[in-house]
């Protein structure tokens, strides 16, 4: 907006002195031209005094807005700092308190453990310095940004200086190059404004004094503007090392705070460590004293012992009484082992190159096979057609044979894991209806006599030994 205002002034002094050369020109009278020349003298002062008074002004106001901005940064950092100061306190009091555990358990802690605490600490460190460099090329990149923008706006306000510093002496200037009168001629048409005419003697003295007048304000007005400008870039140097020095104590608040995490984090798992071995230790007492006191039990039974050595006589009668006890307990088994053998041949038992006898109760197929291996045998097997016709002439009941398909489903196995070569089945069998994986033998007159049926189901077993 100043800017245009600036222009449309320049435009209307440019047309108001190529009036004034014109009525000149036109042979006004010479006291209406002296008038004219004071009217536009002084309204040029006025119109290079407002210009000025108007950079000024913006100059002062950009001023008070940097320091407004400096003065609100300075508030937001004293509590960052105090903030900072604080966690500067609480970071030595951990320190302390970490010096006070690890004074404690120096002697439970084994040199592996801090070699991998070091090395995770170390490499959280450098993962957080190497996000803190990238934060800072970042900012250094933005910074070097908004350099590169400033630069080319100073460089225009200092060209509208020099332009509003040459606008300001627009009733008299000199060129900047030495030329002919011709070209020097054009160089002041091209700039608004035409060779001076000096036709009296108070005209010349005039000028010259009213020329060291313009240039002494333009000066001043230049050193004005010069100073401003110093105050700015000053004030914007300060600000972005500020900003500099407010990011990187962030950075070191946050490394303070990670830093106190990791603290509470090592305290923690110390004192868990300390409460582990609290307990270790009273578990240690106590197996302490348990042993103590089975000594002292051990102590007294040797005595006991010792006491019991110098008794031969009783000793040896309880070696007496021990030895007729042997004698009677052979007996005994004798007689249980016929008694056994006469139980066997009431049940049916067979006894030849092997020995066949069945259980006294019915039971589920894997029952039976438990009872006949407790006694030293298995479920029979039956491999052969003589085996099959032997056993079926004196079965009178339906009985388990040590057949079945529990463990592959339609894969018919012995109980010594052999395979099934020939199979006696009752015609249908098997139809496994309902989950059959066991065999069964049916008392018939025909040796096709299996059957399979659930394992849970309650028959005699024939055991094979």
């Amino acid at each position: 907006m100043i800017a245009a205002t600036l222009v449309q002034r320049d435009v209307w002094m440019r047309q108001r002195t190529q009036d004034w050369w014109d009525r000149v020109v036109g042979n006004w009278g010479q006291e209406q031209w002296v008038r004219n020349f004071r009217m536009r003298r002084e309204t040029f002062d006025m119109l290079g005094g407002r210009r000025c008074l108007v950079l000024t002004t913006v100059c002062l106001g950009l001023i008070c807005v940097l320091l407004l901005v400096f003065i609100t940064l300075y508030i937001t950092i004293t509590p960052e700092r105090n903030l900072l100061k604080s966690y500067k306190n609480t970071v030595e009091e951990f320190n302390q308190t970490i010096i006070r555990l690890q004074d404690k358990n120096t002697d439970l802690m084994t040199e592996k453990d801090q070699l991998k605490n070091s090395f995770s600490s170390l490499s959280q460190k450098k993962l957080e310095l190497e996000t803190r460099v990238n934060d800072l090329n970042a900012e250094k990149s933005q910074l070097q940004r908004s350099f590169d923008t400033l630069s080319p706006k100073k460089l225009e306000l200092e060209t509208e200086l020099r332009e509003l510093s040459k606008q300001g002496n627009a009733s008299f200037f000199i060129s900047s190059e030495l030329k002919s009168w011709s070209e020097s001629r054009q160089y002041c048409r091209d700039h608004g404004a035409d060779l001076v005419i000096i036709n009296t003697k108070e005209k010349q003295s005039r000028s010259n004094d009213e020329g060291k007048d313009r240039k002494q304000r333009g000066s001043r007005c230049l050193v004005l503007k010069t100073v401003c400008l110093g105050l700015i870039c000053v004030l914007l140097l300060v600000f972005i090392t500020l900003y500099i020095t407010i990011t990187a104590e962030r950075d070191l608040l946050k490394s303070y705070k990670n830093t106190v995490e990791e603290f509470n984090h090592t305290i923690i798992s110390l004192q868990d460590k300390n409460t582990d071995l609290m307990t270790e230790k009273d578990q240690l007492k106590n197996n302490f004293n348990s042993l103590s006191q089975k000594n002292l039990e051990l102590e007294t039974r040797v005595s006991n012992l010792t006491a019991e050595k110098g008794q031969r006589e009783v000793l040896q009668r309880s070696v007496d009484a021990l030895n007729q006890k042997k004698l009677e307990l052979e007996t005994r088994i004798t007689s249980l082992s016929e008694e056994l053998k006469k139980e066997k041949s009431k049940q049916g038992n067979l006894c030849g190159p092997v020995c066949l006898f069945k259980s006294n109760e019915s039971k589920s197929w894997s029952e039976s096979r438990q009872f006949c291996r407790d006694r030293g045998a298995d479920l029979i097997i039956i491999n052969t057609e003589e085996k099959q016709k032997h056993l079926t002439s004196f079965i009178k009941e339906r009985v388990w044979i040590g057949l079945s398909d529990i463990e592959n489903e339609g894969i018919m196995k012995w109980v010594d894991n052999s395979t099934l070569n020939q199979g006696f089945w009752y015609g249908g069998e098997p139809n496994n209806a309902g989950d059959e994986d066991c065999v069964e033998l049916i008392p018939l007159d025909s040796i096709q006599n299996w059957n399979d049926l659930p394992c849970s189901e309650k028959r005699k077993g024939v055991c094979e030994k």
